[in-house]
């Protein structure tokens, strides 16, 4: 079952387009989508450990991130509509 996480990172782990190579590097994160700075939303079948032990691994343990599941019926923010749609659905909306 595909399910929504947040990753906040620090500057310290890399820039967002190093962090877009390592989201676009491990398989099982379906879709991944950013409009904030230093966070990510992912969709994946994955475990939170999982995902950590992945960037952890990419970025051979430097840096601070946090990857938490969102729980979309205890979570609440003032994100875009597609962000929204994403974080629901697992999935972008159609253009």
């Amino acid at each position: 079952m595909r399910k929504a996480y947040l990753l906040a990172y620090s500057d310290s782990l890399g820039s967002q387009e190093q962090i877009k190579e390592c989201l676009n590097s491990i398989s099982s994160i379906r879709i991944w989508r950013y409009d904030m700075q230093n966070a990510f939303y992912i969709i994946s079948e994955n475990n939170a450990q999982t995902i950590y032990q992945q960037i952890k691994d990419y970025f051979h343990n430097n840096g601070k991130f946090i990857i938490t599941e969102i729980i979309w019926e205890n979570c609440y923010g003032w994100l875009t509509k597609k962000s929204w749609h994403l974080i629901e659905n697992k999935y972008l909306p159609k253009e």
